[in-house]
């Protein structure tokens, strides 16, 4: 699987974003005065795709289009990623909150990988104590048997979800 990159989540997001649902510079522009959440998302997106200078045209609102030119004075692409990687002080937080996002969103998969090892253990925890058996777990539960015995066995994290792992967990602590 590929590692989501900023330019990436920036696409979606800004899809997500707007109330029309698309990525079109000019109909997300005339959205902006509307929709307050786009406005550091959308600069972001255009720098990215290096399309910075149509946006500047499609933006309407000339207090705006001032913004906008000020930061693009200051940040290329590149420049605005080193500014996000170090928390520069100088970009506005709206900034900083896409980029916070985006870097939650593109590490998601470590941190669940380490929150399903803490709930393994806590699994295997409650099962010692409360004397469960994983055949009892996996058939009370109606679970796969043989992704539950790669879990409970082996630690294997990749053959169950974090729903999976709560509904044992919350089973375990209900006996």
């Amino acid at each position: 699987m590929r590692r989501l990159t900023f330019a990436g989540y920036l696409n979606g997001y800004v899809r997500a974003l707007s109330s029309s649902k698309t990525n079109s510079l000019y109909k997300l522009a005339n959205e902006v005065p509307q929709n307050h959440r786009l406005r550091e998302p959308l600069l972001l997106y255009a720098l990215s795709i290096g399309k910075g200078d149509v946006l500047l045209k499609a933006i309407t609102d000339s207090n705006l289009r001032s913004q906008y030119s000020n930061v693009m004075r200051d940040y290329d692409w590149s420049k605005m990623i080193s500014a996000l990687e170090i928390k520069d002080a100088r970009l506005d937080n709206g900034y900083h909150k896409a980029y916070h996002s985006y870097v939650s969103r593109r590490n998601m998969p470590e941190t669940n990988a380490q929150t399903k090892v803490l709930m393994w253990k806590k699994i295997r925890r409650l099962q010692e104590v409360k004397g469960v058996s994983n055949y009892r777990l996996y058939t009370d539960l109606h679970l796969n048997p043989s992704n539950i015995n790669a879990f409970l066995k082996h630690g294997g994290c990749t053959k169950v979800s974090l729903d999976t792992a709560r509904k044992m967990i919350g089973y375990l602590e209900s006996v």
